[in-house]
């Protein structure tokens, strides 16, 4: 048996309408919020809806009032009346919904909450809002941190999702009983805070009126947060309604954790998994440099049918060939040769991992360097030129480099369909400089922005400096004259 354990996150059930498809149930790995351990039936998984969303709709409990429904149908119309934006939704939820629902359910809570971060970042782990707010549950730095959300320069949690997810609905929970088992305050309370919600409940009271969400004078946004996550639900209740199909999403879960012993080179876990390495930073947005955090936690999250072979080849590693990172303090009298001396690699590796072009160091200032023979020898230079000879194509030239045709015709700009050249110059990018400098960075401009008074498409355009017909292409805005104030746009920047 290896040394190193597999938990299959997200295939325990604590209910029929929780079941999942699975040939065998392994207890999750995470904690609940009390010692309760969900009871496993084997009926239940047998029984279990294909449908990812005929499973949330048998559970489905929160409606709209009757006396709202004319005033959420404008939710309805922008939002979900739409082919497209459902297909994006369907979309968004693939990795990430059997989680949060799983959560939901084994700790018994309404599924509604799972749904919540379809409203908060359409389930994008990189999401940043313009208040500071990251993850899929958008959480700030400073409510991250009072809910247990470590964050440090290697590691963020609140863009961890298995992390962000437990912090959120143990919060959920805790607004849940500060406003006295009301849900729909609970989740206005999670968007605009506790203390903006309960001033507008005093409000009403001194002035002897209702104290229901739909009655209270609250910010824009959130007014508009609560309906939107109920239209959706309508929508998972009946997508006929809508006029539109709501795409299948399986029924089962998405990725594996896998537990490993330490630190570990995300690049390197990637060639362990055999998996491209933009999967591994896809699944582990918590992640914010190249390697797992020193200190925790120590484990990956990995698609479903690779953690076998990721842990036989783990296994087989001696330690000195695992890759670890350090923060190395610049002192008084280093240069480049002797840091790179002292952790036995080539100063143009040490020069490459930290974006340096010259070999000026400043004492006091850290920079990043590998321990593990593994990673140094495995390294080819940052850039290389290759010049094409007769009978070359991108097909072999992609071969030669290990690398994908794709990346080939990014890099120089290319018409795939245009023929090569002799002695056309090519550049090739080393694999991890690629992975380096690209995945993260991209998954890191998406920009959540909530429409206000006022806004139009173009002036928020302009704000940010891109096109008008960019945030309409993202948003899928057939009349940019009908955004709303409270709307959430989602730019890249």
């Amino acid at each position: 048996m290896s040394k190193y354990c597999i938990v299959l996150s997200l295939v325990v059930i604590c209910s029929c309408s929780s079941s999942v498809i699975s040939k065998e149930t392994i207890q999750l790995n995470s904690q609940a919020f009390s010692d309760d351990k969900p009871k496993i039936i084997q009926s239940e998984i047998e029984n279990a809806p294909y449908d990812i969303w005929e499973r949330i709709r048998t559970d489905l409990t929160l409606t709209i009032p009757e006396d709202q429904i004319a005033a959420t149908s404008v939710y309805r119309e922008r939002l979900y009346s739409n082919q497209t934006a459902v297909n994006r939704i369907s979309k968004s939820g693939q990795r990430y919904l059997f989680h949060t629902l799983t959560r939901a359910q084994e700790l018994n809570l309404p599924v509604e909450l799972a749904l919540l971060p379809f409203v908060e970042s359409e389930f994008d782990p990189y999401a940043k809002s313009v208040d500071g707010a990251t993850g899929i549950w958008q959480f700030l730095p400073s409510t991250g941190k009072e809910w247990g959300l470590k964050s440090n320069w290697w590691y963020d949690g609140k863009k961890d999702v298995l992390a962000s997810t437990e912090a959120a609905l143990k919060f959920l929970t805790y607004l849940n009983e500060r406003f006295e088992g009301d849900w729909l305050l609970a989740m206005a309370a999670y968007n605009a805070g506790p203390t903006r919600v309960k001033r507008a409940i005093r409000k009403n009271q001194k002035a002897g009126l209702s104290t229901r969400f739909w009655d209270l004078d609250l910010p824009k946004e959130t007014t508009a947060y609560v309906p939107k996550l109920l239209v959706l639900c309508e929508l998972i209740r009946d997508p006929d309604s809508f006029d539109v199909h709501l795409p299948s999403i399986a029924n089962r879960a998405y990725f594996q954790k896998v537990e490993i012993p330490g630190q570990l080179d995300l690049m390197q876990a990637a060639d362990l998994a055999g998996l491209k390495p933009e999967t591994i930073y896809e699944l582990n947005p918590g992640f914010n440099q190249w390697a797992t955090d020193p200190s925790g936690p120590h484990y990956l999250l990995l698609p479903i049918g690779v953690s076998d072979r990721f842990i036989t080849q783990l296994d087989s590693l001696d330690q000195d060939e695992l890759v670890r990172w350090d923060r190395y303090k610049i002192r008084r009298g280093d240069n480049l040769s002797r840091i790179a001396s002292r952790y036995k690699i080539e100063v143009s590796v040490l020069k490459e991992i930290n974006g340096m072009s010259s070999d000026l160091i400043i004492a006091g200032k850290e920079i990043m360097v590998p321990r593990g023979s593994a990673w140094a020898s495995k390294q080819r230079p940052r850039e290389s030129t290759y010049k094409v000879t007769k009978g070359d194509t991108l097909w072999n030239i992609s071969k030669k480099f290990k690398v994908s045709i794709e990346d080939i015709v990014l890099w120089n700009n290319l018409k795939i369909e245009k023929p090569l050249q002799i002695n056309q110059a090519i550049r090739i990018f080393s694999r991890y400089e690629r992975i380096r400098q690209d995945v993260p960075s991209k998954q890191a401009r998406t920009m959540l922005y909530p429409v206000k008074s006022g806004d139009t498409v173009s002036r928020i355009a302009s704000k940010f400096d891109i096109k008008a017909s960019q945030i309409q292409e993202w948003n899928e805005i057939k009349d940019p004259s009908k955004i709303f104030p409270g709307q959430v746009l989602k730019l890249y920047l």
